[in-house]
């Protein structure tokens, strides 16, 4: 049998942020930290600013938990392409049809490309959160807390 599973992440403080003309730039100092989860559930575990020293309220979820979370962010991604797809099929093939004049397209045509539309931008983001999903969140709390990011640690 393993030990206990961990997960590596990195306490990001904002230093700047600064919006050029063209690019926005961050400075940040990050610290790592190498968190072990529960069992099962959640647990809070207190991190420590490595720049201002602030306490830093993080939630760790259980690896199964982790897991199921990742799995609903793909079948999202996969049911938004499928979605995406039907619905840009429709509009493709109900745009291109010729129309005897005086005859509109369907009221079901606007609704395919608006859903279609929302599906490109629903599928690559469902899929990213899918991927990048940790399972460690910050807790928002009072003023110290704000300018911090818990981010995956490489490595």
């Amino acid at each position: 049998m393993r030990g206990p599973k961990t997960v590596k992440v990195a306490v990001r403080h904002v230093n700047g942020d600064v919006g050029r003309r063209r690019t926005r730039a961050v400075t940040w100092a990050a610290r790592d930290f190498r968190l072990v989860r529960p069992a099962e559930g959640r647990d809070r575990v207190e991190l420590e600013c490595p720049v201002c020293t602030a306490s830093v309220l993080a939630e760790v979820a259980d690896h199964a938990r982790t897991r199921r979370v990742r799995n609903v962010w793909a079948a999202v991604s996969v049911v938004s392409l499928l979605v995406t797809v039907a619905a840009l099929g429709y509009a493709v093939h109900e745009g291109g049809r010729a129309l005897p004049a005086g005859q509109s397209l369907p009221g079901l045509f606007p609704a395919s490309v608006i859903v279609a539309f929302a599906g490109l931008v629903m599928t690559p983001t469902a899929w990213v959160r899918g991927r990048h999903h940790i399972g460690v969140a910050l807790l928002d709390g009072p003023e110290p807390r704000r300018g911090h990011r818990i981010v995956p640690a490489r490595g």
